[in-house]
């Protein structure tokens, strides 16, 4: 930045601070003249016009602004000022229209992989990568060992992890009707753990922290997260309460999914809930494949060879999966729902959730389960057979 950007930056910020729009307006102007790829200085005009009520230039300002984060990767930076877009005209297309064609999947067909159970509601799912700067790791395992698939966008933009397996019309829909944009300060809480999820959310700008037993002994941090990083799906997919309690660092602005916006755009397009499901099966899969102290020695080709193994089941409320005293089926991991798990004596212990493997005890070591889990309430797992899982 050279010194008389500088200077022009600084007098933009006075004449804001002072209460004069106009002439603020002015001198941000000239900072985007001198330098037309400091977006920032572009977002200062357009906020300057609404405030002036100017309300078609802003719309301008602001589509061009979306373009040119769109087009270097920056996907839910470009969806957030989308969504500001169509608070000043809700019949504006044009920018959620580019967007979607920008990074919608492209007509190659996706790798062959088994397929979870379609949901009667959505089936949110995993982080995206917006660039190589805006990674995405899980609320609780930061990193993956199992790429999750993302096809190639049309354009070859950077795919965007469940976004990206979209078509055009499918995002498109999803850019105009489940999104709104939402800000925190610093040390504010996005999600609290024990809650009932009811959204999805996107991180657009700043980091979060998340906690376990957030405000109690047994406090810690379980990961960090920041822009292009999603998180909360889990809770969604499943209708279940939060496992974990997400703070802002320094403050954060996050596009968020509801689950009723989200619905209502699976009812016309059932494509973007298989999406979700298939994402979220994959995610939940890389989380198990990593965590697990059985599974994590594998080698990276066998964990790709044993998540293909998995097939879906689905067990009603009060439904034995596995029952001590026998040998199990299988190995499952529970995808959706929740598992209480009871000993003979009338031990009781952690109910099982979303990502949890189990029954690879009594697999592997071939002994009777010790312990009887049952399904509370409707619950979907993948299961591995017995020989498919030893073999590996």
């Amino acid at each position: 930045m050279t010194d008389a950007v500088r200077e022009l930056k600084d007098k933009a910020t006075q004449l804001s601070a002072k209460g004069k729009p106009a002439a603020a307006l002015e001198a941000w102007q000239k900072v985007v003249g001198a330098s037309p790829d400091d977006l920032a200085a572009r977002q200062k005009v357009a906020e300057l016009l609404i405030k002036l009520n100017q309300r078609t230039e802003a719309v301008e300002a602001y589509e061009d602004l979306a373009r040119r984060y769109a087009q270097t990767g920056l996907f839910f930076k470009a969806s957030a000022v989308c969504r500001i877009i169509l608070g000043i005209d809700p019949k504006h297309e044009r920018t959620q229209a580019l967007i979607a064609t920008l990074f919608s999947r492209s007509e190659k067909p996706l790798p062959s992989q088994p397929s979870a159970p379609k949901p009667a509601v959505p089936q949110p799912s995993p982080p995206a990568a917006e660039t190589q700067t805006e990674a995405a790791p899980l609320v609780e395992e930061p990193e993956l060992e199992i790429e999750l698939v993302a096809p190639p966008t049309a354009s070859g933009l950077p795919s965007i992890p469940l976004f990206s397996m979209l078509s055009s019309a499918e995002l498109k829909d999803v850019l105009e009707r489940t999104m709104e944009v939402r800000s925190w300060g610093v040390g504010e809480v996005l999600v609290t753990e024990g809650e009932e999820g009811d959204a999805m959310y996107a991180i657009v700008e700043g980091s979060v922290a998340v906690y376990r037993g957030h405000g109690t002994p047994a406090e810690r941090q379980v990961a960090s997260m920041e822009a292009g990083d999603i998180f909360g799906e889990v809770a969604l997919v499943a209708k279940t309460t939060r496992v974990a309690t997400v703070l802002t660092h320094d403050g954060a602005m996050a596009i968020e999914f509801s689950r009723q916006a989200i619905e209502q755009v699976i009812a016309k397009h059932p494509g973007v809930g298989e999406a979700l499901e298939r994402f979220c099966r994959e995610r939940l899969l890389a989380n198990m494949m990593r965590a697990s102290p059985v599974l994590s020695g594998l080698s990276m080709a066998s964990k790709r060879q044993l998540a293909e193994q998995f097939r879906p089941r689905v067990f009603e409320g009060g439904e034995v999966i596995i029952r001590e005293g026998q040998a199990a089926t299988g190995v499952q991991m529970l995808l959706r729902g929740v598992c209480t798990v009871k000993h003979q004596s009338g031990n009781s212990y952690p109910d099982l959730r979303e990502g949890d493997l189990f029954g690879e005890v009594s697999v592997l070591n071939e002994v009777p389960a010790t312990a009887t889990v049952t399904a509370v309430g409707k619950v979907v797992t993948l299961e591995v057979g017995v020989n498919e899982f030893k073999a590996l």
